[in-house]
């Protein structure tokens, strides 16, 4: 090869293939996606309708037991799903490090921060989308009924009943282990990625519609998520990410297909939900 085809192979190199994106298979990235019901309501199509709050003892009991259990992964990286550029989030976990900070009930915190707190890591990464992807359901809704579409609704919330219906039993027993254990299996994973493909079809195939637009903005945001994800990470990284469990639904085929990445099924880590002594839960 003559010297200026070399120097261009060389940084052609460079450019396209980045270290992450380099990595041999022993060294790429892990990263384990924990998907997680909200413990503070969102507004979100579903809230989660949880008996006690987090900050109670046999919660806490049961977050102890989760994050003891991940930590058997030895991450040496945790995210959460909080803007990436808001420096709020690791102030909050540098000053809880210090015991300066008191963790509020939020699910960032009382996953990610006592596990990243557990193994003394020095930071936290915070992964979610800092652009704007309006979730405009209600204009769905009313292009449905503009198109005669309503039935095609109707077939995507039908495909998420028995999922709702068996969350919210877990979560009105405060059963947290059981509820993480079932948001993170494809029982779960499959029919909540699926819902959007419904809402895709509503709206007049000449513009798009309203469906395709809110589908569009919710992959858009999940795409920019796992961006900042990958671009956390260094070859041999272990990293658990807590987010909610819709977007792990997205995330974790992304994960699953690049490359580069290595995922890591939460279910074998995740500890099992206690059997009930002498009759009490």
């Amino acid at each position: 090869m003559s010297r200026p085809l070399f120097f261009i192979a060389v940084i052609a190199t460079m450019i396209i293939g980045p270290p992450l994106a380099r990595a041999q298979s022993d060294e790429r990235p892990q990263v384990m996606v924990v998907g997680v019901a909200h413990f503070v309501a969102k507004a979100d199509l579903h809230n989660s309708t949880w008996g006690s709050s987090s900050l109670s003892p046999a919660m806490q009991a049961q977050i102890g037991r989760v994050t003891d259990a991940l930590a058997r992964f030895k991450p040496n990286k945790v995210m959460i799903e909080a803007r990436a550029n808001d420096p709020v989030y690791v102030e909050r976990y540098q000053a809880y490090r210090q015991g300066r900070y008191h963790l509020g009930p939020n699910e960032r915190e009382q996953f990610a921060y006592r596990l990243a707190g557990a193994l003394g890591l020095p930071t936290i990464y915070p992964i979610d989308s800092t652009g704007s992807f309006p979730f405009d359901y209600e204009s769905v809704k009313a292009a449905a009924a503009r198109n005669g579409q309503s039935g095609i609704l109707r077939q995507a919330d039908a495909g998420l009943e028995g999922v709702i219906r068996k969350m919210n039993g877990l979560e009105r027993a405060s059963d947290l282990v059981g509820t993480l254990r079932y948001l993170n299996s494809s029982e779960q994973l499959k029919p909540d990625a699926g819902w959007y493909l419904y809402v895709d079809l509503i709206g007049n195939g000449a513009n798009g519609g309203a469906g395709h637009v809110l589908t569009s903005n919710w992959y858009a945001r999940n795409l920019q998520i796992f961006a900042n994800i990958a671009r956390d990470l260094e070859p041999g990284d272990r990293a658990i990410v807590f987010i909610g469990a819709g977007h792990a639904s997205m995330l974790r085929p992304m994960i699953a297909g690049a490359p580069f990445l290595t995922d890591v099924d939460p279910e074998a880590y995740l500890p099992m939900p206690q059997k009930p002594v002498n009759g009490a839960g």
